[in-house]
């Protein structure tokens, strides 16, 4: 591994570990935890990705014991955003923001076991909104803590590939040109 992607590393694990930390401190029912995941995975593959997940997942779990279950989220993120960059899917926010609900939908059938099993659906943070909201419309549960976790994702997923895509496209081309999917990631290789 190059050094530049070793030194993206630790970047992409403080931009998830900031945006995450600000969302907590204002419980809005977003997580944006998985930004630096998503960012490296579309400049460098999965592997890179994976490793940022897995590291932000292990800090997060420092000021909050919750995330460390979650680790297998974030590999799938990486996962499914190295299939994203492949596909030039963060070529537009027309592009990027349909990709970001898809990987919604797949983060909140993952994450809904690990909530209800792990933790029996004791939310924190702005999720606990969204879990609320389930319960007070009458759902048992589980389809409570799969509401709360499918809504805070669907959003959270699309904010996040916007803004991961918004990014890619700001980079000068010289810059994009020395990561391995930049280029392709924004439809332009």
């Amino acid at each position: 591994m190059s050094v530049r992607l070793l030194a993206l590393i630790p970047v992409a694990v403080a931009i998830s570990l900031a945006l995450s930390a600000a969302v907590d401190a204002v419980a809005l029912p977003l997580f944006l935890d998985t930004t630096g995941t998503i960012l490296a995975t579309a400049l460098a593959g999965p592997v890179v990705g994976i490793a940022v997940g897995a590291l932000t997942s292990a800090v997060n779990t420092l000021r909050n014991p919750t995330f460390w279950p979650f680790v297998v989220v974030q590999i799938i993120v990486a996962l499914y955003a190295g299939f994203a960059a492949r596909a030039a899917l963060f070529r537009s926010l027309k592009t990027a923001v349909p990709a970001g609900l898809g990987l919604g939908v797949i983060a909140s059938v993952t994450s809904t076991p690990i909530s209800y099993f792990v933790f029996g659906c004791t939310t924190t943070g702005g999720i606990a909104l969204t879990t609320a909201l389930g319960k007070a419309l009458g759902l048992p549960p589980l389809g409570a803590c799969f509401f709360g976790s499918f809504v805070s994702d669907f959003g959270d997923k699309a904010v996040t590939f916007a803004l991961v895509a918004t990014v890619l496209h700001a980079l000068p081309r010289r810059t994009a040109a020395r990561f391995p999917l930049a280029l392709r990631a924004i439809g332009a290789a």
